[in-house]
């Protein structure tokens, strides 16, 4: 039980990292490539690739991390309820995300690592799912007025500090 815990931590600890330079490169680079995009071409159409582009990159990057979760039941040689790749690949896939069917299982010594991989699946899901979110509030900030989403009278896009004008405006 104590090698399954161990080897679920190194995993978890790997895919954290990656999802965190994933994280960075994000914001770093994704977003201000973006912005640069959106304000020469004034359209709604390179935010929608933009958005295309990072779901699709997320996807890959919980593809490869259910493959390191996959590899190491396959290569662990104490774990023989897999009978090919394509199979580890599958239950790892229910697993990370938590559908577990329940028609693949392991050794029950192992079953705690599974455990493992289905909290390091839901905490990397919700993170990428907060990461596409940031990404749509930047996107309707940009696009706004191209979305023909315009404001009524007196109500703001986000919250901001009160500004003299505006108290002017409201005591008058």
């Amino acid at each position: 039980m104590l090698t399954a815990i161990l080897t679920g931590l190194m995993i978890i600890t790997i895919n954290v990292i990656v999802q965190a330079f994933s994280t960075i490169y994000f914001f770093r680079i994704f977003i201000p490539q973006y912005q640069r995009k959106a304000e020469r071409t004034k359209t709604i159409y390179p935010s929608l690739w933009m958005l295309v582009y990072l779901v699709s990159f997320l996807t890959l990057l919980h593809a490869s991390q259910c493959t390191l979760w996959a590899a190491t039941y396959y290569f662990d040689p104490s774990i023989s309820d897999l009978d090919s790749f394509e199979q580890a690949i599958y239950f790892s896939l229910i697993t990370f995300t938590t559908i577990g069917y329940g028609d693949v299982t392991i050794d029950s010594e192992w079953r705690i690592l599974a455990g493992l991989e289905g909290i390091n699946g839901i905490m990397l899901i919700g993170w990428s799912t907060a990461m596409v979110f940031a990404f749509l509030q930047v996107l309707f900030r940009q696009n706004w007025d191209t979305l023909g989403l315009g404001l009524k009278e007196g109500h703001k896009l986000s919250p901001q500090k009160e500004t003299d004008n505006d108290k002017k405006t409201e005591d008058d």
